[in-house]
């Protein structure tokens, strides 16, 4: 079977990339944002939700689902503070090649002050991050589908900047007749070309994997999703800490309702001893035509909240 040396040479690269991962702080977290409305009110649970250009960036094997028509999607994030961010994402089918997709993302942090050691205003500076995402994605046959993807990061913070080169690759099941979904991808294999100071610092190497079905006689797609799971813990468990639930219903042809919680994010966000409704999302989808509103909130408990619109559009 063509699929059992793409599968073991996938398991080989995760083997090693987990023997080699060390828990840390890393320079771009920022590329652990969702990157649409959709995918944020799924709580992140997107490694096997077809169909969508955004896909791109949880999975690029998800790039092969996308049919004969040519989807764009732009979004619009507000997060706390004076923190914004927008992603733009379009896939289009070659045949003979597969499908090819895009995406560009920025961030950007407001103003800041600068000061001296003396606590002197000396004017103001900014910080900005931008993220471009390119990636193909194939049937190998059998109901799997293959992608691969490139980025290239950029990230500054006054007159300081650095810049990296990233690898993704995934893997994509669709068993129809069950109406089950399963994937995994490894994402941001890569390194710095250059950095904020002398030293370079990792990318947040991220394996997630997947699975979602479509409950029979109710419009309900239910995903799970498990992501960092190369990150150090203390017993093996502890590596499937990291997950979310996500959940798309389908009230009518026009109206979808989702939901989603993110088990990290609750566990990141205790503020003043309560989680609240940290770690909880939700949004809303209406179709009109050929084109698709979609709205996501997102609980950071005492933190605040936030809002994602994006708006998609078929060509």
């Amino acid at each position: 079977m063509k699929i059992i040396p793409a599968l073991s040479a996938f398991l080989f690269v995760t083997i090693a990339q987990s023997l080699l991962s060390q828990s840390q702080p890393f320079v771009y977290d920022f590329l652990r944002n969702d990157y649409s409305a959709r995918s944020s009110a799924m709580a992140g649970a997107f490694v096997t939700v077809a169909g969508d250009p955004n896909g791109l960036n949880y999975n690029p094997a998800l790039l092969n689902t996308i049919d004969s028509t040519t989807p764009i999607s732009f979004t619009a994030f507000k997060h706390l503070l004076d923190i914004n961010s927008g992603s733009l994402a379009g896939a289009s089918r070659f045949d003979g090649i597969g499908v090819l997709g895009a995406s560009i993302s920025f961030n950007t942090y407001g103003s800041f002050q600068r000061t001296d050691r003396n606590g002197n205003a000396s004017g103001e500076f900014g910080s900005q991050d931008l993220i471009i995402n390119v990636g193909w994605g194939n049937e190998l046959g059998e109901g799997f589908s293959a992608g691969v993807g490139g980025q290239a990061i950029f990230s500054s913070i006054d007159e300081y900047s650095s810049f990296a080169l990233a690898l993704d690759a995934g893997l994509y099941f669709q068993d129809t007749v069950n109406n089950i979904q399963a994937g995994a991808s490894l994402l941001h294999l890569g390194s710095q070309l250059s950095s904020f100071g002398e030293e370079n610092e990792e990318l947040p190497l991220d394996l997630k994997i997947g699975v979602s079905h479509e409950l029979r006689g109710l419009p309900l797609l239910l995903a799970l999703n498990f992501s960092r799971m190369l990150d150090e813990s203390d017993n093996f468990l502890g590596h499937f800490s990291s997950f979310a639930i996500g959940g798309e219903f389908t009230i009518s042809d026009p109206l979808r309702l989702r939901f989603g919680y993110n088990n990290r994010v609750r566990q990141d966000v205790t503020f003043g001893g309560s989680k609240g409704l940290g770690g909880l999302s939700a949004g809303v989808g209406i179709l009109v035509d050929q084109y698709r509103f979609d709205y996501a909130f997102n609980s950071l408990a005492g933190l605040g909240g936030m809002h994602r619109i994006t708006l998609n559009a078929s060509l």
